[in-house]
């Protein structure tokens, strides 16, 4: 298992593992009348943006087009590509990442907006930051119900 804590700096979550290393960053850049989300991740920028009815769900892309999307109706985060892989994910108060039932990454605040994260060693740190980002940031207020 892999470990991470979440360190609010200047706007921006950066993931930290055990032995103290950044793994990446959420930041956010606020705008005259909206605020636009990226992750920053092995030095390369990859955008986020909000799609959908109500701007529910959110998309992971970059120069070459998109990598993750969810879908918040039917519970999930897909990869896209061509090895492509459909996630299944739980909001509340502990927030859980499934594939096939297997439980990949669990997300649990420890105080305020600061995140312990656990993940399967099998599982892409891009995908841990982008779905700290939906589950936690930017969509805190939907699909979860406080227990």
């Amino acid at each position: 298992m892999k470990k991470y804590t979440t360190q609010l700096i200047k706007k921006q979550f950066a993931l930290i593992s055990e032995d103290k290393k950044e793994i990446g960053r959420i930041v956010e850049m606020n705008k005259i009348f909206y605020s636009e989300h990226y992750i920053i991740f092995n030095s390369r920028s990859y955008d986020i943006k909000n799609v959908g009815f109500l701007k529910n769900d959110a998309e992971l892309f970059n120069s070459k087009g998109v990598i993750y999307f969810t879908d918040l109706q039917k519970e999930r985060i897909i990869k896209s590509g061509e090895n492509v892989k459909i996630y299944n994910f739980k909001l509340s108060k502990t927030n859980q990442l499934f594939e096939k039932g297997n439980l990949l990454i669990e997300i649990k605040e420890e105080k305020n907006k600061v995140f312990y994260i656990e993940s399967d060693d099998s599982v892409d740190d891009l995908l841990i930051l982008f779905f700290l980002h939906y589950s936690t940031q930017e969509f805190n207020s939907i699909g979860g119900d406080g227990d």
